[in-house]
């Protein structure tokens, strides 16, 4: 019986051993292994970001000429559908990851969606008022393709020599708070726009 107990005692003192080991080494070195890991991965997403120039105001004005730059102090993804927009297979696309990008963001206060179109089909402007999404803030319509063209255009051409990538028909244009234009991203790419999801929970502003 004696010896029954003192086997106990000593496997009752492995086991505790054991657990102390766990927690004093395997589990702050793991700890670390994810902390370090996540550091690099915020680290590299942060050197894909550059200035590509700054995006210009998209000011709503409200009686007495009171004016007020709906796009000022946001994160914003700004695409350029350009003059008379069809819903042809991109810009569907398109405007439904705008939807996908608000149901992640939309809680955000300083995140917006900049849509530059100046007309468009009945098709294209049925499809995007129809989105679940489309009557919110979030959405930020502008006819203003000129203002818009050459900050884009100047800021894309950077940014594929910058890049060394193929240029694109349709592309993302990320900003951070101060307007400034961070990176570009393929509009129909997944892995792309995967990546631009990462990066804009990366400039977004926590949640007061």
């Amino acid at each position: 019986m004696q010896n029954q107990d003192q086997k106990s005692s000593k496997s009752r003192k492995g086991v505790v051993a054991i657990i102390i080991g766990l927690l004093l080494i395997v589990f702050p070195a793991v700890s670390w292994f994810y902390l370090h890991e996540g550091i690099n991965w915020r680290k590299e997403a942060l050197s894909e970001l550059r200035d590509y120039g700054k995006i210009p105001t998209v000011n709503i004005i409200f009686p007495g000429n009171e004016k007020e730059n709906r796009v000022a102090g946001k994160v914003c993804v700004v695409h350029m559908f350009g003059d008379d927009p069809d819903l042809d297979a991109a810009n569907r696309y398109i405007l439904d990851t705008g939807q996908k990008l608000f149901d992640q963001f939309s809680q955000n206060e300083s995140f917006r969606m900049v849509m530059i179109a100046n007309g468009g089909t009945a098709e294209f402007k049925t499809h995007a008022q129809t989105l679940p999404s489309a009557d919110y803030a979030t959405w930020v319509w502008t006819s203003g393709v000129g203002k818009w063209t050459t900050v884009l255009l100047n800021g894309y051409e950077y940014y594929v020599k910058d890049e060394q990538v193929k240029p694109v028909d349709n592309y993302y244009a990320l900003t951070d708070t101060s307007g400034i234009i961070r990176r570009f991203y393929n509009a129909e790419d997944e892995k792309d726009v995967s990546r631009m999801v990462q990066q804009i929970a990366i400039l977004l502003p926590s949640k007061q």
